[in-house]
């Protein structure tokens, strides 16, 4: 038997049968002869799809939907983050440079949760990878206590990456699922991304009090690249800085790159 709440179309049916249940009044129809059963016609339900949201996209709610409500108004006033930059060049977090080959090594331990820290860093580094072409290698290196883990696209998780459209489409998604979690180890984060040889390393840390690099640490970091590779660094605070002569900024004077301190109490409200 079938349950139906419109009439169907029967050459041969029984007379029908209704029941009433709570809500509803459902009607039974008897199938005719298994010969007949060709021309019975149900009419189905009109449905409505949901739409349907490509590989990587974000829910339109979500701050990567749009990265630029993540950022500072005045990170995004005058136009675009990166406008004004020349062939080979980008920029993160306020720091530009050029380069054929970059590493973006970007603290994800649990403090950087405060003031959507992490959400911040992540639409900062979709809008810079975003400027890179396929002429371009990048890596991301998300890292807290844990052995550090580079992105992986398909099957290739420890090289550098072409910055084509594709690539950029898989990092993105990847990127998307990055969440907050664990403690700090800056050290084998920052040896990792040496290895892969680039030219510009841009480092994130929000440098938690559990969390330091040591004098012994800088003077090894500093030995293994010998200055072939610019390292710049950005440290997320809270409020003014206090350590002028902070170890994530002497990571940088050490190294050839720049330094910047952002407070992230001055991030755009969600």
């Amino acid at each position: 038997q079938v349950a139906s709440t419109s009439t169907p179309t029967l050459s041969t049916a029984s007379p029908p049968k209704t029941t009433q249940v709570p809500g509803c009044t459902v009607t039974h129809w008897s199938l005719p002869a298994r010969s007949s059963r060709s021309r019975l016609l149900l009419a189905l339900p009109a449905t409505t799809a949901p739409a349907i949201l490509g590989p990587g996209a974000r829910m339109p709610d979500s701050p990567l939907a749009n990265p630029s409500r993540l950022l500072t108004n005045r990170s995004v006033k005058g136009g675009s983050p990166l406008s004004g930059l020349e062939k080979g060049e980008t920029r993160f977090l306020g720091i530009r440079d050029k380069g054929t080959r970059f590493v973006y090594v970007l603290d994800r331990s649990a403090s950087m949760f405060q003031h959507h820290a992490l959400e911040v860093a992540k639409a900062e580094l979709l809008t810079s990878l975003q400027h890179l072409d396929e002429t371009q290698h990048f890596q991301v290196i998300f890292y807290n206590e844990a052995t550090p883990r580079l992105l992986t696209l398909g099957d290739r998780d420890n090289a550098m990456h072409r910055a084509t459209d594709i690539n950029k489409t898989l990092a993105r998604q990847h990127i998307a699922g990055v969440t907050p979690d664990g403690g700090t180890r800056h050290f084998p984060a920052l040896m990792k991304a040496l290895s892969l040889g680039p030219e510009v390393i841009y480092f994130l840390t929000d440098a938690d009090v559990n969390s330091q690099i040591t004098p012994a640490d800088l003077d090894r970091l500093s030995s293994r690249n010998r200055g072939r590779c610019r390292i710049h660094a950005i440290k997320f605070g809270l409020g003014a800085e206090l350590a002028p002569n902070h170890y994530v900024k002497r990571l940088a004077t050490r190294n050839g790159g720049r330094y910047r301190y952002r407070d992230i109490k001055s991030f755009s409200s969600r």
